[in-house]
């Protein structure tokens, strides 16, 4: 579904959701260069959360985003983004599957579109066409992820929490949490932390609070941040962050109301 964003706007400014780009000052102007007419794409499944930002245009389709995660990159609708993550320039998922199993992987044997209608019509034939359906699975990236620029992603992979892909690399397989990724396809380069450090991190799921929450922790030692966060979490001493969530389904009744 699409709507304008001069519809849209109320109820983003509300939502506390940037449209960044010139002229966007306050988050009263947010989407500002993208013209009032300009029609922003979404799915009934979006789920936005607050302090979420779109960079360079990327807003104009409306992908899930965590508070406090950012995106310079036009992400699929289906796509599903944790908190705390930075998504660069560039990154895009990979084209339309082909049937790579069959004996040809061209789609004159299963798409009747405008190429082979217009060859059955020059020819007076009509070839036979072997169904072969698929829906792509959606993109899902986990929370404090790092994803440089030019990053391609296959079809339903899953980029674990803290995990850092580097630019130009090729993402055909799941990216475990806390890997440092890159290449063409892309594999494992290092682990951003020793196995004690990311089991600490994993178990505290500090995403799961706000950045005051964790103030009196030093997120420069991964180390004695992970420690501290499981420690005020086991001792009950922090709430999670749990801020009112804007749906697809909720944004277009609430334009259409």
């Amino acid at each position: 579904m699409h709507l304008r964003l001069s519809e849209l706007r109320p109820h983003l400014v509300r939502s506390r959701i940037f449209l960044m780009g010139p002229g966007a000052k306050t988050i009263e102007t947010t989407g500002a260069s993208y013209g009032e007419e300009s029609l922003i794409k979404f799915s009934p499944g979006l789920r936005l959360e607050p302090y979420a930002t779109y960079w360079a245009g990327s807003g104009r389709h409306l992908a899930s985003l965590g508070s406090f995660s950012y995106t310079h990159s036009r992400l699929p609708l289906n796509a599903r983004v944790g908190r705390y993550t930075s998504i660069a320039k560039g990154v895009k998922v990979m084209g339309a599957m082909h049937p790579h199993e069959w004996a040809s992987t061209s789609p004159v044997f299963y798409n009747r579109r405008l190429m082979m209608e217009t060859y059955e019509r020059d020819r007076g034939e009509t070839p036979t066409y072997r169904k072969f359906d698929y829906t792509p699975e959606p993109v899902t990236i986990g929370n404090d992820v790092w994803i440089g620029e030019n990053v391609t992603l296959g079809h339903g992979v899953h980029i674990g929490d803290g995990a850092v892909v580097a630019s130009n690399a090729v993402i055909t397989r799941d990216v475990p949490p806390y890997a440092v990724v890159g290449g063409v396809p892309a594999k494992i380069i290092r682990q951003r932390f020793d196995d004690d450090t990311v089991n600490e991190l994993v178990r505290s799921a500090w995403w799961n609070y706000s950045p005051t929450a964790l103030n009196q922790l030093d997120v420069r030692d991964p180390g004695e941040f992970a420690r501290g966060a499981n420690n005020l979490i086991d001792a009950g001493a922090i709430e999670p962050y749990e801020p009112e969530v804007l749906t697809g389904r909720e944004l277009a009744a609430e334009v259409a109301a």
